[in-house]
This record gives C-alpha cells, structure tokens and sequence, in this order.
C-alpha cells in the first residue's frame, strides 16, 4: 500500500535467486522494513507463478507446532480430521507453481523449518520466500540482509534536493506529508532532518512513527526529544502486528527472543559505541560468566537474530549495534554493576590500546593503526568522555587525547584541538602527561595556521619540562619549538631548534622524535640552501626508517628530498622522489602530506612545460585543503610563496579560462584519479572522471529527460509529476543515471546533464 524507498537492489537480488534457488530468507533487525519488502516482492513476483504468490503472516503465533495450521488456513484449505495439516499442504503444493510467503518466522523457527523443508520436497515448482530475524537455516537457502536506509553523511552539509536523494530522508517526507499536508524540508531544516534520520538508525519503523509526531511537532523540536526516543515513538499503525505498534515493543520483542547469555552481551556491547571488533568485545564483554566459548555462542546469537550487524571492512570483522538498540540495553542495565564493570572496562581497553598504538607506532603496521583509530574513533571518544565525566580521570584523558597525535596531524586538526583543549582545562597541575598534551596541541595549532596558539602552548609546555627534569618532553618541545619557527619564517632559530631536539631524541634512542626531527631539518637545511645537510639528514631519516620497518616518516624525508631537489632544479630526480613519496602515502589517509607532494608535483609539472597538468593538480590541492580546513600558509613562508608562485604562473602561461578549465577538473577528481593524476597517470584519471559524461547514448530517451530535469535541481518527487511518474519509478530511473554515468550524486549527474544534454538542444 506504500511505495518502497532504496530497495531497489534488494528486489533485484531476490529475483536472481529465485532463478537459482528456491528459498530465499530476508533477514534483518526488526523495524528494517522485510515485510514490506517481502509485499512488495510477491506483489513483483506474482505473475511468475501459474497459481501466484501467498502471503501468510506469523508474527501472532506463539508455537511451532501451529505453523502448518496457519499456513493451510491462509492459503485457503479447509481443515480435515483424518489428515494433519503438514500433510494436506505437502498434497496441496504438489505440482502447483506458486510462490509461499511467510513473514515473521523468528519465533517460530523450528516449526518453520520443519514445514518448509517438507513443502520444498513435495513441490519442484514452489518457491518460499520467508522474513526472519535469523536464517532458517536449511539445505539451499539463500539470505538477503536487509540493512536499515542510507542517510546523509555527518562529515558534511548537503542541499535540499541532495538530502532527498537518500532513502530514509524520502521516507521520512512521504510518510510526514501522509500525515501533515503542509510539511516541507527546507534549507534551514536540512541538517536536523539528516540528524533525525541517523538518530533513528535509517529504521523504517523508527522513521514511520517519527513522522507521525511530526503532524504536531517542527523537525527541530522532534529532534530535540528524540533522547526519549521509547516514550516519544510509541504511537504505530494500529493494524501491524502487536510487536510493529511502538519502537518499544519491537525492541521487547527482539529481546525477548534472545537466550538469557545473548541478553546479557547485548547489554554488555552497549558499552559501546560505533562498531567493535572482536577483539574489543572480548576484552570489553569477555568477563564472567561471558568467557570464552560462551561469549562467542552469544556472539554468534546475536549475529544470527540480526541485533549485531556484521560489517567486513578491509578485511576486518566488525560489529554494529544500532543506536535505537543500543538505548534500550543502556536503559536496562544503567546503573547495574554488570554495566558499570564493562563500562570501566571499555574505557581501559581503548586508552591502553591508543596509548599502545602511539609508542609502537613508527614500525610495521602504520596504515592498519591509522585505519583501526579511524574505525574506532566513535569507541576513542566515547573512553574520552568517560574518562573525563564518570571516572574524574583527567590525566589519563590527556594521555589519551597526545596518543592519538599521528590521527590529528593526517587531516582531523580541528577535532584534535577541541580533545586537547578539553583535557587541558581539565587537569591544570604541571605533570609529563600534561606536558606531551601540550606540545601535542602546538603540532595541531601550527598545522591548523594557529602560529601564537602554538607558540603559547609551547611556552607553558617548556615551564613544565623544567618544572619536571624530563629529557624527553623537552626533546619533543624542541622539535615543534622549531617547526614553528619555520612556520614563522625565522630559518636560523628553526635550526638551532631541530638541532638540539636532534641531539636529545638520539641520545634518548627516540625513534619518534629522530624521525619528526630529522625531515624537518633536513627541510630547513635546504631553505637555508645547505643541500649536502639537507641530503645527510634525509638519508639518516629514511635509514631508520628502514631499520624500524616503518613507512609514513619515510613518505615526508622523500618529500623533502624531492622538494629540495626541485629548488636546484634537477626535475628528473624531483619528479622521481615525489613518486615515491606519494606512492607511500597511498596506504594512508595523510591528507595534509598528500597535498603538499601533489602541490610539489604540480610546481614540478609546471618547470617540465606542462601547465596544464599543473593546473589541474593545483585543482587537486585545493580540493584537499578545504576538506582539511587548512593551507599552505600553515606551513611558513618559504613552502607558501614558492606554491603560491606556482599558481600565479599557471594562470600567466594557459590563461585565466584555460586555467580554471583544468583547474576544475582537478577539484572534481575523486580520491583514486586524484592519484593517478598526480602520479602520472594521467590519461587513466581523465577516463575516470570523463567516461560516461562523453557518451551520451549510454542513457535512454526517459533517462535523459529525468537526467535534464537533475540539472534544474528538481527533487525526484518534482520529476515524478512532470513526467507523470511514481515517485519509485523515478529513483530507479537515478539510480540507472548515476550507474551509467560512474558518478555518485545527482549533483555530479546534474551537471554532467547540463554540460551535455542542454547544450544539445
């Protein structure tokens, strides 16, 4: 009776099974939407079969042993005495082609295992398409996950029209409009209707009775009392099942079909936020009477009944408890000493662990430590907070805040300074810990162009390395008191510095410290025109490098060898240099080093005659810079002016229009052409980014009236009733658009329609 929102690869999926197979399970938590998919799929899937589809509904049964009655009764059958109804279906499916629905099999699997494995025996044409929170678990059967709807990303702000391009946005207006005539998103509501729709998990039913209320209530106050989320969504279609009448009752429902150990590591997990791993569940959850094999049983529970989503991450098993789930375990065990103990044990786990990962980290394993701090940040800050609000920790919040300096410095620099500042005014009493959080939030000041931050920050760091006697804090102070010099322009006091940092790291076998100290001399060295030093201390960096079987410190000593090298003007070598370096950096998320070598390589490009490569790797730069809120300013004068100068002179050789012709292309590049372009590949990252946009027959005459349509920024809801559509048939139409044209916007489609299809006309 309503139309379905971003599923469309989930009914796709099913009819390619069932060309297969002939059983098909859609599991998922409760709330994701299986019965209307499962509706929908019938409906879809009826012609298909000479006596059609039927849909029997489970969820009001409360034995095994009444499943094949319900099912005989739905599909029509009268009730016989002298025949079980098990044996009057095997007799009815005989020879009949149809397709069986059954919704709503969780808690009663056994009876509906026994009662589908028999049917399947007597009937080669049937199909059976079952919903359950856990599989069936027979010979054959093929599961479909059903995950709840894509929302909006938090990392950044989206138009209006763009947030209706996600499902559980589109939902929620649909449903919202059902219900209130007058609602409307607009731009002043757009980030608390993308907060709304990731606070409710993208849960179909969570999105359903959220917009019930919003008959009554604007977005921002919904919003705002969404924290009471059980109270407040407790109003549901009163002809569902029981258990689909309030988010409350489903998650009871949920809960109560779990055994007493997956209960208790469901309220467990709850200690945590984001996606775990397994190693931090079993050293989190893993104390009695969850230990060992017991807790990997619950586990598997868990997993199976769909309350933990499994999501496999370069490689890595991990874990997700929804928020909506995650609540209603918090509120049960809140208070309880189970909860207390794990909650203590969750903040321990990840400060050893962030801490572990700091000293250890300049050796093997760099980029898979930067990916574990990137996947388990949600978790790192969570420990944060703990320390710092429930525990009254503070010294161990600044030893967690400095842990995670190698994170800061990679391109997260303003969630850096709200952690360090934090913790700073936390604890004030002059200790090491207090110390390193310091010279730590200099680093992320002076990347971030805050130079008298840091330099303040510095000052009171120094008091407290006297204050204390330790060598080490003050050879860490000395690095970053040279990098700001240099950040300030002032080569000489950069030197004396990095020289006597140099002396104390290496006489405290610092490999940290010898390797942030080595390159940044080896920097000011060449600035300072002593290339020979430059070299020297360039080669010393990456020796160590290779002798502690680490890579990011390696990646900056070729960086400035490359850079040092194109002062001199040996472009070859720079050119070379730059490669290897960038290549390095490939495995990491280091933004800020990837835009300064693309912005040396886009200098080198330009001394080689090319300035329209250049051009379009400046385009790259700037593109980096403004995810990375900051610039190569942070970095001094002697790297600013000579990046500046390049740009001027990019403009001066190809012109205005053909600069920023070239200059655009790079800005739009995704990561992967961004380096291929940087890298030299450039045939390769103009065929990526200009496949489909030069072929305009890829889409059909429907599509590039919808794709015409992208490019006047109208909402598919807007293209529905120009064309005279359904709302649904336009989204596939999009999701075609978006797959032919190999971008990942209807932004990108619509400006790709503009350049290409209005022009035509």
């Amino acid at each position: 009776m309503t139309d379905l929102f971003g599923r469309e690869g989930e009914l796709a999926a099913a009819r390619d099974l069932f060309a297969s197979s002939r059983l098909v399970t859609l599991t998922g938590p409760g709330g994701v939407g299986k019965t209307s998919l499962s509706a929908a799929m019938s409906t879809s899937l009826d012609k298909a079969f000479r006596e059609g589809a039927w849909f029997v509904e489970l969820g009001a049964q409360r034995s095994s042993d009444t499943v094949a009655e319900t099912v005989a009764r739905d599909l029509g059958l009268s009730a016989q005495p002298t025949m079980e109804a098990e044996e009057q279906l095997r007799r009815h499916v005989a020879g009949r082609s149809m397709l069986l629905v059954l919704d709503n099999c969780e808690h009663v699997l056994p009876g509906c295992r026994r009662l589908v494995s028999a049917l399947l025996t007597a009937s080669s044409e049937l199909r059976v398409l079952a919903t359950s929170r856990e599989p069936l678990r027979i010979r054959g059967e093929r599961v479909i996950t059903v995950r709840p709807l894509s929302v909006p990303p938090k990392d950044r702000e989206v138009t209006v029209g763009e947030l209706r391009d996600y499902p559980a946005v589109a939902m929620l207006e649909a449903r919202a409009k059902a219900v209130n005539d007058q609602f409307e998103i607009t731009e002043r509501e757009t980030s608390a209707v993308a907060e709304l729709v990731a606070r409710l998990d993208g849960m179909p039913l969570a999105i359903e009775l959220a917009a019930a209320r919003l008959r009554s209530l604007p977005v921002n106050e919904l919003l705002d009392r969404i924290n009471d989320r059980f109270e407040l969504l407790n109003r549901g279609d009163p002809t569902a099942n029981p258990h689909h009448h309030s988010l409350d009752a489903l998650v009871r429902w949920s809960y109560d079909l779990c055994s007493p150990d997956e209960q208790l590591l469901w309220a467990r997990v709850a200690a945590f936020s984001g996606s775990p791993d397994l190693s931090g569940i079993q050293a989190v959850c893993g104390f009695e009477p969850l230990e060992g094999t017991r807790l990997l049983d619950a586990l598997d529970g868990l997993v199976s009944k769909s309350i933990l989503l499994p999501e496999l991450t370069r490689g890595e098993m991990r874990y997700r408890l929804l928020e909506t789930l995650r609540e209603f375990a918090l509120e049960r065990a809140r208070g309880s000493e189970d909860h207390t103990h794990a909650r203590q044990a969750h903040v321990e786990y990840y400060r050893a662990w962030a801490t572990q990962a700091a000293r250890s980290f300049f050796g093997p394993g760099q980029a898979d430590s930067l990916q574990r701090l990137e996947s388990d940040f949600a978790n790192l800050e969570l420990a944060f907070n703990g320390l710092l609000e429930d525990l009254g920790r503070p010294r161990d919040a600044l030893e967690l805040a400095s842990s995670l300096r190698f994170y800061w410095i990679t391109g997260h620099l303003r969630q850096g300074r709200r952690w360090l500042e934090r913790a700073l005014a936390a604890d004030t009493t002059e200790s090491v810990e207090r110390g390193n959080a310091l010279w730590v939030a200099a680093s992320v000041a002076a990347l971030h162009g805050e130079l008298p931050s840091a330099q303040g920050f510095l000052r009171k760091a120094d008091e407290i390395a006297r204050a204390v006697n330790n060598p080490r804090l003050a050879a860490h102070i000395a690095t970053w008191t040279g990098q700001t010099a240099l950040t300030s322009g002032d080569l000489k006091a950069a030197r004396e510095a990095l020289e006597a940092a140099y002396t104390g790291h290496r006489d405290l076998s610092d490999a940290e410290g010898l390797m942030m100290t080595l390159f940044l001399l080896g920097f000011v060295r060449s600035a300072l025109g002593d290339h020979q030093a430059a070299s020297e201390a360039c080669q010393e960096a990456i020796n160590l490098s290779e002798s502690l079987g680490e890579t990011w410190g390696r990646s900056y000593a070729l960086w400035v060898l490359a850079f040092d090298a194109w002062t001199r003007q040996a472009l070859d070598v720079a050119s070379e240099l730059a490669r290897q370096s960038l290549e390095l950096k490939r495995e990491f998320r280091d933004g800020l080093g990837t835009a300064l070598v693309i912005n040396l390589m886009a200098g080198i490009a330009l001394d080689n005659r090319d300035p329209k490569r250049a051009a379009k790797l400046l385009g790259v730069v700037a593109a980096l810079w403004t995810v990375l809120d900051t610039g190569t300013g942070a970095f001094g004068p002697v790297l600013g002016s000579r990046y500046e100068e390049i740009t001027r002179a990019a403009q001066d050789r190809l012109g205005e229009t053909a600069f920023q012709r070239a200059y655009q292309i790079g800005r739009r590049l995704e990561s992967g052409p961004q380096m291929n372009l940087a890298l030299g590949c450039a045939e390769l990252a103009e065929k990526e980014q200009a496949d489909a946009p030069s072929a305009p027959d890829l889409l059909t005459r429907r599509e590039r009236e919808v794709a015409s349509l992208l490019a006047e920024g109208l909402s598919n809801r807007a293209i529905a009733t120009k064309l005279v559509l359904s709302p649904r048939t336009v989204e596939v139409h999009v999701e075609h658009i978006l797959g032919k044209l190999g971008v990942h916007s209807r932004t990108e489609a619509g400006v790709w329609a503009a350049q290409t299809l209005q022009g035509k006309k």
